[in-house]
């Protein structure tokens, strides 16, 4: 004889403290798609069971490298070093280096990656500008080679109020030649067009004037320059000439005084 007052073990006491249970086999009268089974559950964390959020502010900074920082530093200054006359030389080294190091931060991928690319930018940079200024002095100096390689005949001449000494040069700064003379002293020569120079002083008591003047083949008045008193000195060159105008046109007034032989002496 079954006992009816018993409770049946499957159904739970409908007055037991559980609000939350259902008889399962009724349907749920709300499902609840893609949510918890029972209410009161949490939904599942992606992060696991014990996530902690970020702390306020965000992740902390990355923490500096010597290596990227010294790539930097040394590709800014050899930019700044660069565009610095006489100086700039000291780039050819520094740029490269900086760029060594930049690469090499990269590549062992250190904290900071924009310091490694500044110091590979800037230390480019530097490199560019040095090799810029070589190329314009390279392209100066032919120049220059080619105009001193070409001569042509000019007039040496000085006058003075006494006696002077005269030194002048041809195609060589190197190879001076000396002359002491008394009033004038004038001779033809086959000089380059840019090494070539006259210079002349006082000497002793004499303390008059003193002129200096170079003209080319055409009577063409090339350079001058005038001076007096105790050791007063003039110095003329053909550089003077390179401009193709001449300081004047036309031959010097008296360049056929006499005394012009060559050899100094003699008052005009």
């Amino acid at each position: 004889m079954t006992d009816t007052n018993r409770p049946d073990p499957n159904r739970p006491d409908p007055n037991w403290p559980n609000p939350n249970w259902r008889d399962p086999s009724r349907p749920d009268p709300n499902p609840r798609a893609g949510g918890p089974p029972y209410p009161n559950q949490p939904y599942p964390s992606q992060h696991g069971p014990y996530y902690q959020p970020p702390p306020y502010g965000g992740p902390p900074p990355e923490p500096l490298s010597g290596l990227t920082v010294t790539a930097m530093a040394v590709g800014i200054v050899a930019l700044v070093v660069a565009v610095i006359p006489l100086v700039g030389f000291v780039s050819f080294v520094l740029g490269p280096l900086a760029v060594v190091l930049g690469i090499v931060g990269l590549v062992k991928k250190r904290p900071r990656k924009g310091f490694s690319i500044t110091g590979i930018v800037t230390g480019a940079l530097a490199l560019l500008v040095c090799l810029l200024y070589l190329a314009l002095g390279i392209a100066l100096a032919g120049l220059f080679s080619n105009a001193a390689s070409q001569t042509a005949t000019y007039t040496y001449k000085v006058v003075g109020d006494g006696t002077f000494q005269v030194t002048y040069t041809t195609t060589s700064l190197m190879e001076r030649t000396t002359n002491q003379a008394t009033g004038q002293f004038s001779t033809d020569v086959q000089a380059s067009r840019v090494l070539g120079t006259l210079e002349a002083h006082n000497v002793g008591t004499s303390a008059g004037g003193l002129t200096c003047t170079i003209t080319d083949a055409t009577g063409r008045l090339v350079s001058t320059q005038t001076a007096s008193g105790a050791g007063a000195s003039v110095t003329c060159a053909t550089l003077a000439g390179l401009d193709g105008d001449g300081l004047e046109d036309g031959r010097e007034d008296g360049r056929e005084d006499e005394g012009g032989d060559g050899n100094g002496g003699g008052q005009p």
